[in-house]
């Protein structure tokens, strides 16, 4: 009888268990990953000094990868050949190769912004900096400050911020053609900034958003700002650098014969008085009119009539603007004539209070009202006013 109990409970017991294993289920995984990746040692140290390597060694405790390494890092002061840095894929080592001659009683660092990540999550490091002197000590002095926009409500991207030693400044084209001594660039949407391992001295403060990183100014595409004094380190003031883009001198640019009636005649700085005059080569009843373009520095030089190009191939004209006067030569060709477009310059849903613009792709010289309807949504008239801006050509 105690025999066949046994054996019941064991039949049962087997019953249960396979039960069990025919469940169907999927594993959690676990909680998810949120931890940056730790640095477990370095080699050198960070923060060393007398530093005269070519090589460093960063060991993390799980593997890593780099992104957008190009954007996010920064190497302070600035480096003519910039270091090679690895892993290319995955690894838990990341090695840094200084291919550049470093100066003497320097303090350098090369700070990663968000680009190390953990190769699982993608967990970033937030703004890892390894620092090394190939002098004695760290220097270890700061600057603070916050950029700012006044067209915008904040810059409309990342500014670089450079400081200028005061034995650079003996050349005065120093932004456009140097890299500067200190860099670092504004960290998140407050646009704050802060230039550590800075040493004493008197500085030359600017802000650049560049078109192109190269950490030289570019007036065609930069927008610069500066502190008008120079700075003496150390300090303890905040510093507000208000961006704006600086105004080049006025040139005249060489002009191109654009269409069968008109020749595009480009310039930078300010057109306010510049005056184009033919000087000879033109046909009996020449006439002509300037029209400026709202988004770019050209004047449209309209004409009639043709130019015969099997004739005159080239043409002379006299820019003036003040007291300069620049001769300036246009090449002739056999070409098209512009077509008749209309543009709408205005937003495509308006207030009672718009202004309804349209532009033209030729000249406008006269309107007809007659021939224009505004209507509302209940097909009743609109009164309306017409205004030709002939500086523009809109309507």
């Amino acid at each position: 009888m105690k025999t066949r109990v046994l054996s019941v409970l064991a039949v049962l017991a087997l019953i249960i268990s396979m039960s069990n294993c025919a469940k169907r289920g999927s594993p959690s995984g676990g909680a998810k990953d949120t931890i940056a990746p730790v640095v477990l040692k370095s080699s050198p140290e960070n923060f060393t000094t007398s530093f005269d390597g070519r090589e460093v060694r960063i060991t993390f405790d799980e593997f890593i990868r780099l992104t957008d390494l190009q954007t996010q890092l920064i190497v302070s002061p600035p480096l003519d050949y910039p270091p090679d840095i690895r892993p290319y894929n995955t690894s838990k080592t990341l090695r840094i190769t200084l291919i550049d001659t470093l100066d003497e009683n320097t303090t350098y660092s090369i700070n990663f912004g968000n680009s190390i990540v953990d190769n699982n999550e993608g967990n970033p490091y937030p703004y890892f900096k390894y620092v090394f002197s190939t002098g004695s000590y760290i220097d270890s002095l700061s600057l603070e400050g916050v950029v700012n926009d006044p067209l915008r409500t904040t810059p409309s991207a990342p500014v670089t911020i450079m400081l200028y030693a005061e034995e650079q400044l003996e050349n005065d084209s120093v932004i456009f053609t140097e890299k500067p001594t200190y860099i670092t660039t504004t960290r998140d949407t407050t646009f704050g900034f802060r230039l550590d391992n800075l040493k004493a001295g008197r500085y030359k403060l600017i802000a650049l958003q560049e078109a192109t990183a190269n950490y030289t100014f570019e007036p065609d595409s930069d927008l610069i700002a500066f502190h008008p004094t120079l700075i003496e380190l150390p300090t303890d003031s905040t510093y507000l650098l208000q961006l704006f883009r600086e105004e080049p001198d006025y040139a005249i640019g060489r002009p191109r014969h654009a269409a069968k009636y008109r020749i595009q005649f480009g310039y930078q700085g300010d057109d306010n008085g510049l005056t184009l005059e033919p000087l000879g080569g033109t046909p009996d009843g020449f006439e002509s009119i300037t029209l400026r373009s709202r988004s770019m520095d050209t004047l449209q030089y309209w004409f009639k009539p043709a130019i015969d190009v099997e004739q005159t191939d080239t043409l002379y004209f006299m820019a003036r603007k003040g007291e300069q006067s620049d001769s300036v030569v246009v090449r002739m060709r056999d070409l098209y004539a512009d077509s008749l477009q209309l543009a709408l310059d205005a937003p495509r849903t308006l207030t009672p209070l718009d202004t309804f613009k349209l532009t033209a792709s030729t000249p406008m010289f006269r309107t007809d009202p007659e021939r224009i309807e505004i209507m509302a949504k209940d097909s009743t008239q609109v009164p309306f006013e017409l205004d030709l801006d002939r500086d523009y050509n809109r309507l």
